[in-house]
């Protein structure tokens, strides 16, 4: 049915103009919920309307009866379809940022603060297949929604459906909601280049390095203010050589410097995709690394917050269309 098609796009892009954007809970109430037949819904109106006209062509009482019980379960299928979904709570939870290939985890949960069990509760994002769950009273539960990471890139989630078609499924219930909650999708990673062959940096590559924390002992050195109390050599404080500090040799990793233009693939995206592969290398070897973008450069550093941003930066490199929906086809 096209003509009904259209009309439901039509409506849903009236919709989702309506219903701000948020970051937390969204609670449906009634300003939130929409409600329409389904197809046997309409079917059940038009059944409903013959029986009508034959029980007034034939004057039959036991017409007249029926007619008004269906008329009768169509009304309160349409209030127990509304109430199904109505003061129900909803937030999606941030997912984790995957690699391109994966499955990209929606997670939502949904507070529902009510003695009455919900039934048949269904979560869709687009044309994807709906996961659907059952509330129990005064229960939260969680629903994941598992989707196709197909682009690299910062997103955010498009409009989000829940809906529910109980008891009778003759009307269809549903709210429309948007989240400002980031999605980030990493490059699949391209191991096709070795870490070691000409990244590493050549002024910061000493295999040793001098300080007061280390395994073998090196000297001694003037006392600096501020430095810990702890690593004074008393000994010869005690001699009158006057405050020294003990210094340790220890060994230093070399720093690695992850360059655009040491990439040997010619294509944007698979260069992108071995800079994740070398950052994701050296992160594991526990280094000092910095990542050189057209443009852009991420001092070296290391640890967990520094691969994050490194990995981040090179998902958003020249992306078409910053802040883009994410699409699932």
């Amino acid at each position: 049915m096209p003509v009904l098609s259209a009309l439901r796009q039509r409506m849903d892009r009236y919709i989702a103009a309506r219903n701000p954007v948020s970051s937390g809970q969204i609670l449906l109430h009634n300003r939130r919920l929409y409600i329409l037949p389904t197809r046997f819904g309409y079917l059940y109106a038009i059944m409903q309307i013959v029986l009508l006209l034959a029980a007034i062509n034939y004057q039959n009482s036991m017409a007249y009866v029926l007619t008004f019980l269906l008329t009768a379960l169509g009304i309160i299928s349409l209030w127990q379809t509304h109430k199904n979904l109505l003061g129900i709570s909803v937030q999606l939870n941030t997912p984790k940022p995957v690699f391109q290939g994966e499955d990209l985890i929606l997670q939502f949960t949904l507070i529902h603060e009510n003695p009455i069990q919900r039934y048949a509760i269904g979560i869709q994002y687009l044309n994807a297949a709906p996961e659907y769950t059952r509330l129990q009273p005064d229960q939260t539960s969680t629903i994941s929604l598992a989707l196709p990471a197909i682009r690299r890139g910062l997103f955010r989630p498009a409009g989000v459906v829940i809906f529910t078609r109980y008891p009778t499924g003759l009307f269809h219930a549903w709210s429309w909601l948007k989240f400002d909650v980031p999605i980030l999708i990493y490059p699949k990673p391209l191991y096709d280049i070795k870490l070691r062959e000409s990244l590493a940096d050549p002024e910061h590559s000493k295999s040793t390095v001098n300080t007061t924390d280390g395994d073998d002992f090196a000297g001694l050195r003037e006392h600096r203010q501020g430095e810990s109390l702890r690593h004074i050599s008393w000994k010869a404080y005690a001699q009158g050589r006057g405050m020294l500090t003990k210094t340790f040799q220890g060994h230093a990793s070399p720093s690695l410097w992850i360059n655009w233009s040491d990439m040997t693939a010619t294509a944007q995206e698979a260069r992108l995709a071995q800079m994740t592969a070398l950052v994701i290398q050296a992160n594991q070897l526990s280094q000092n690394y910095g990542v050189n973008l057209p443009g852009q450069e991420i001092a070296q550093h290391s640890g967990s917050a520094h691969f994050a941003n490194c990995l981040k930066q090179i998902s958003c490199y020249n992306q078409t269309a910053a802040d883009a929906e994410l699409a699932i086809e």
